[in-house]
Formats: C-alpha cells, sequence, structure tokens
C-alpha cells in the first residue's frame, strides 16, 4: 500500500526480483537506486552483484535505516541534488544501472498532501492558457524523475530500469526524443499493478540505455514481466508518439487531416434532468410521465450502446433545448411552453451545475449542439471502449438520433456518403492508422483529435472504386440506409476529390 504523505509503493521483493531478471546480463560495478524506500531492489542485486558499489537515496530516516543493510544509504531528497555528479562513488566510473521504483503521484497530489518530497511546481511541458489553468501543467513526480535521470546521465553509458505508468514511459520516450537524448534502445514490461500494489493503473518495468552509437526512440514492449517475446513496439516516428510503430509505417501515408470534421456528443451535466426513460412514454428515472413539445425530444444513444450496438431500438430520450449553444434559451417560455415550465420545474439542478462552461451562457444552455446534431445521418464512435467500432446511424422515424458526450460522430445529409465513410472508416488502411495511433490504456483512447488525423480522402484515392462502392453498398445494406447506386457512385467519387 503507498505512503500517502510521499506516494511511494514499496516494491514487494518477488516482484523486484522478477524484474531484475529481465535486465541484460551485464556485470555493474554502479548501482543507484533512487527514492530506494526499505531497499528490497538494493537487496536483490546485493545476491546478484555483490562485488558492486550499491548506493541509495531515501528522504524518510526509517527506511533509510533498514535499507542500509544492503548499501550506502544518502538520507535526502533526490531532488536536492545532481544524480549523476554528486554521488561520492569510490569505485572506479564503469557500467552503471539506476534501478527503482519512484513515486505515482502527481505535483498537485503531493501539494495538496503538504509533502516535503516534491519539486518545485513547474510548467514543465509549457503549457498555455487554458490547459495550464485545468491543470495539464501539473506533472507526474515519476516523469520528474525520469527526465532528471536521463538528462543527468546523458554524457556517459548506462542503464535506466524503474517501475512507473505507461504513460510516463511514453512521455518520456517522447521527450528524449524531442531533446536528442542519447538512446541506445528501450523496453516495457507490462506490470499487473492490481496485483502486486493494489492500485487500479497501468504500470510497466521502463528499461532505457543511455550511450554512444545509433540514437533508437522505439521500445519493445512485453505483455508481461515474464514475457520472452515483444508483443509491439511503441515510439517516436517523424516527430510524433505512436502506439503501433509497424502499423503506423504501413499506414503513415493517411496520417493527415480529416476533410470531414469529427464532433462530440451532447454535454448537459445533468442527466437527471435532460435524459428520459422510454417506458410508454418520456420518463424520468424516478418512472414520473414528462409531458413536453415533440420537437425538442430525441433518440438518446450512449457510448457503451455504440460500442456494443445497441442501436436497433430507442430506450432513452435526451431534452435539447437549444440548436445552438448560443441559443437565448428565455426564448422557450414562449414557443415551447410545456419544456419551460420543466426546465424550471428542475432548475436547481440545471442551476447547479457546478462547471464553470455554464457560467455566463444562457440559463439551461447545453454544449455539443450545433446543425450536425441534427442531421439525418451519422457514424458514431465511444471514445472510451478500447475496440474502435464504427457504427452507421440513421434517423428513427423521421428523427435523427443524439448522443453523448463521450460519443464522437460525423454528420452526414445523404445516406450514401455517410456509407462511403464508413467503408472507409473500418477499412484496413483506416484500422492500421487507429491502431498505430491509439494508446487504449488510456482513460479516453479515441480522442477528436485522433480521429481528425484520418485522411479519409486519401484513402479513397487508395482504394479502387468498384471495390469502394461494394463495400459501401454493403454496409449500407447491414444499416438500413436506401439509396440508388447513381448516388453512390457520386459519393465515391467526392470521398477521392476531397469533397465527401
Amino acid at each position: 500500500m503507498p505512503n500517502n504523505e510521499f506516494g511511494d509503493f514499496q516494491t514487494p521483493i518477488e516482484l523486484a526480483r522478477a524484474l531484475v531478471n529481465t535486465l541484460p546480463r551485464q556485470r555493474w560495478t554502479r548501482i543507484l537506486e533512487p527514492t530506494c524506500g526499505v531497499g528490497n531492489f538494493l537487496s536483490v542485486m546485493a545476491q546478484s552483484h555483490p562485488e558492486a558499489e550499491r548506493v541509495g537515496i531515501e528522504v524518510q530516516p526509517e527506511y533509510a535505516s533498514s535499507a542500509s543493510q544492503f548499501g550506502r544509504i544518502i538520507t535526502a531528497s533526490i531532488f536536492d541534488f545532481d544524480l549523476a555528479g554528486d554521488v561520492d562513488w569510490t569505485s572506479e566510473p564503469g557500467p552503471t544501472l539506476v534501478i527503482g521504483n519512484p513515486p505515482w503521484v502527481t505535483n498537485s497530489q503531493l501539494s495538496v498532501l503538504d509533502s516535503i518530497n516534491r519539486p518545485s511546481r513547474a510548467n514543465t511541458k509549457n503549457a498555455r492558457g487554458i490547459d495550464a489553468i485545468t491543470g495539464s501543467s501539473n506533472f507526474d513526480i515519476a516523469e520528474f524523475i525520469w527526465i532528471k535521470l536521463v538528462t543527468e546521465f546523458s554524457d556517459r553509458p548506462v542503464t535506466i530500469a524503474m517501475i512507473c505508468k505507461t504513460q510516463v514511459a511514453r512521455n518520456v520516450l517522447l521527450h528524449c526524443a524531442r531533446h536528442s537524448l542519447p538512446v541506445t534502445s528501450s523496453s516495457l514490461r507490462m506490470i499487473d499493478a492490481k496485483k502486486w500494489f493494489d492500485a487500479g493503473v497501468d504500470a510497466c518495468w521502463f528499461t532505457v540505455e543511455l550511450g554512444p552509437g545509433r540514437t533508437d526512440y522505439t521500445a519493445q514492449t512485453y505483455p508481461r514481466v515474464d514475457a520472452s517475446q515483444p508483443d509491439n513496439r511503441i515510439g517516436v516516428v517523424d516527430g510524433q508518439l505512436v502506439a503501433n510503430v509497424d502499423a503506423y509505417e504501413r499506414s503513415k501515408q493517411f496520417d493527415g487531416v480529416s476533410p470531414l470534421m469529427w464532433r462530440q456528443g451532447i454535454k448537459h451535466d445533468a442527466s437527471a434532468v435532460m435524459e428520459l426513460a422510454e417506458n410508454d412514454g418520456p420518463r424520468t428515472k424516478l418512472g414520473a410521465s414528462v409531458d413536453i413539445e415533440k420537437d425538442f425530444l430525441f433518440p438518446l444513444f450512449k457510448c457503451t450502446d455504440v460500442y456494443r450496438d445497441n442501436l436497433s431500438v430507442v430506450s432513452r430520450w435526451m431534452i435539447v433545448p437549444q440548436s445552438h449553444t448560443g441559443d437565448d434559451t428565455e426564448l422557450l417560455a414562449s414557443t415551447a411552453p410545456k419544456l419551460w415550465k420543466y426546465l424550471t420545474d428542475n432548475a436547481a439542478v440545471l442551476d447547479g451545475r457546478k462547471s464553470s462552461i455554464y457560467q455566463k451562457r444562457a440559463r439551461f444552455c447545453i454544449f455539443g449542439v450545433g446543425p450536425y446534431t441534427f442531421a439525418p445521418y451519422k457514424i458514431a464512435i465511444s471514445g472510451f471502449h478500447k475496440i474502435p467500432q464504427f457504427r452507421m446511424v440513421g434517423p428513427y422515424d423521421g428523427t435523427p438520433a443524439v448522443f453523448d458526450d463521450a460519443t464522437y460522430l460525423l454528420p452526414f445529409e445523404d445516406p450514401a456518403s455517410c456509407a462511403v465513410a464508413h467503408a472507409l472508416l473500418t477499412g484496413l488502411e483506416a484500422t492500421d492508422l487507429i491502431a498505430a495511433l491509439a494508446f487504449w490504456d488510456s482513460k479516453r483512447p479515441v480522442t477528436k483529435k485522433l480521429l481528425q488525423r484520418i485522411d479519409l480522402s486519401a484513402i479513397a484515392r487508395a482504394t479502387d472504386p468498384a471495390a469502394l462502392r461494394e463495400r459501401s453498398a454493403a454496409t449500407a445494406a447491414a444499416h438500413g440506409p436506401v439509396f440508388e447506386a447513381a448516388s453512390l457512385t457520386h459519393a465515391v467519387d467526392r470521398a477521392r476529390g476531397h469533397t465527401l
């Protein structure tokens, strides 16, 4: 379990031994463990490298005392000195291993806990504006330590191997590439953090070799600590961090700018009021019947519905009081009196929404609404699920479907264009590109930024027109829209000419 003041998880000795066994068989002469805790890694290294000089750094005296039986311990914060230059080694320079398990928390979390063991807050990624305000300028302590290590040891051969979140490992690889640090090889081995630390995060054993030679900012990834073969390779290609290097090499010609604008579903932060269940008419979650003007009720599908293809029957409705976020909702009092009464009856919930985006906006406003919301045909995909599933969705009894804000969509006025886009998005080219770009351990692996990089026109031009027409007709048949063959031919031609 973690020590919350310092954000540390002590590494079980069994895990430390298994991780050390994955390291290249070198005869280390110097071994350094920053934030060594009780010294479990030093203990394992003392058994495998009894002749090596072992040094640990630990800020907590009781931990330092425990670790001292396995090496020389410096009782200090690693943020106070240069790890490569200020450690007073007694042995001659030689192969050096830096090993450990740095804290798993962010700088802001330690600030809240009033911890003394943290660096000064810094906007390490040069975030600007809203990103800095909302916390993008915050940083992970382990990432800070990693960057400190690769920077301070960049002038000598050294192996760094530490447990960290997979997101931290990716950020470090990207940092090394952007700053031309001398990384010659690296690897990630996935760790069952729930088993070993009772932590619900994606963690890995990240190993980096620094030294002279050809730089390589890609990393082999292994599905388990004891896996003998990698199952993937991540890294930086052409300045971009990618999740699958091989898939990216196959599909990078389609990595560009989508000719269509991806949109996010509706955000309202008031599901108890704005979302209604279908039960012989729209009803609240408590079962009360709701009587409002039908023009403001739309079939609602959530990201899980999209992922699971639960789209054949309408089980939910969403109230959409605006056609654009800037609309004056006060006009509803005269144009839709039933809806206005319902909204004012539930004003306590709607007025109590905490997000600052609702401030200085029309009362009862929503976000993610515009002309695209009311397009009759859409392609939708969940942002949260780890297998990309694009769905073609048409109107229900003439009413267009709407989606929650965890769903991304492309709007279409005609079914043929929708069918062509769906065929392109579900083809091998787009599938490879998504596999290359999406990190599935992220909370929201599919994002608008990722989708906007899929150049559908480039894919269309690389696809035989007859084959594309055939695939588009098949996807339309599976989803229900009906259209003439001529309109499909025109839609394919438009897709190949940038005007999908």
